[in-house]
């Protein structure tokens, strides 16, 4: 597969661009276009191919594009389909610990950039989600941060594929230590009934069926590992009556490194 090109797929070079080009925040060089990557360092980034279509999971090598991988067999997680582009390795986590950290608005049209192209390839001949959900922090943690960086790439990714954003409907209801520092099994355990599905006013008020969940949605956040804290998620979002539940996330740590690492 060709790679996505970040500036010829969602920021193509403008006047504006073309008096104030961007710096990378990688090499610091000049961009070449609007956002703040060059060509070079965004063909540094590793391809998650092929991998598995569910899970995004990486397949090992040989492995024929679009085959299912043996866990999502044997138990099929609850979401439908994964989107994940790239591997997370250097140099692209710097730009997703960037994400997080500052205000995140750089990175977010960047990792927001490449991952569009890659939704609207795998959609070509299928039905996209109704609307677009951001992976949510607790009420704590985003004082801390003072935003949500899964929210600043589902308005990238919404305005791309024109579909709307459902803010402040999916909701963290506890704290949990940091999935990172927990194997798969504490993993589970640590964000398992940690999501719920706000109601609208009307729902509420008076037992309304307006503001119901669409049928299809897709749940954004910038990184997935084992899949705990979307399985959590996914499944506030079916008990709320959500059809289907598709993950678009820029990248996919191998489950095989975090096995190995834990």
């Amino acid at each position: 597969m060709a790679p996505i090109r970040l500036a010829e797929a969602a920021y193509p070079v403008n006047v504006l661009g073309a008096l104030f080009p961007g710096i990378c925040l990688l090499c610091r060089r000049r961009s070449g276009c609007d956002v703040d990557l060059c060509r070079e360092c965004e063909a540094a980034f590793g391809r998650n191919e092929p991998a598995c279509p569910v899970c995004a999971e990486p397949a090992p090598p040989g492995s024929t594009a679009g085959e299912i991988c043996g866990s999502c067999i044997v138990a099929p997680p609850p979401w439908t389909v994964t989107v994940a582009p790239f591997t997370y390795a250097p140099p692209l986590s710097r730009v997703v610990e960037g994400l997080k950290s500052g205000n995140g608005l750089r990175e977010a049209r960047i990792l927001g950039g490449m991952l569009s192209p890659a939704i609207e390839a795998r959609y070509r001949d299928g039905v996209v989600p109704d609307a677009l959900i951001a992976m949510p922090l607790t009420r704590r943690r985003r004082r801390q941060r003072g935003y949500n960086q899964a929210e600043l790439l589902a308005a990238v990714v919404g305005r791309a594929i024109d579909r709307p954003v459902l803010n402040g409907r999916l909701i963290r209801t506890r704290d949990a230590p940091p999935q990172r520092t927990l194997p798969r099994s504490a993993r589970l355990r640590n964000v398992s009934g940690a999501f719920d599905v706000r109601r609208t006013l009307a729902q509420r008020v008076f037992a309304s069926t307006t503001g119901a969940m669409p049928r299809r949605v897709a749940l954004v956040d910038d990184v997935t590992t084992t899949g705990a804290t979307v399985r959590a998620a996914t499944q506030a979002l079916r008990d709320a009556q959500v059809a289907e539940v598709h993950v678009w996330v820029v990248a996919k740590t191998s489950t095989a490194r975090v096995a190995i690492s834990a």
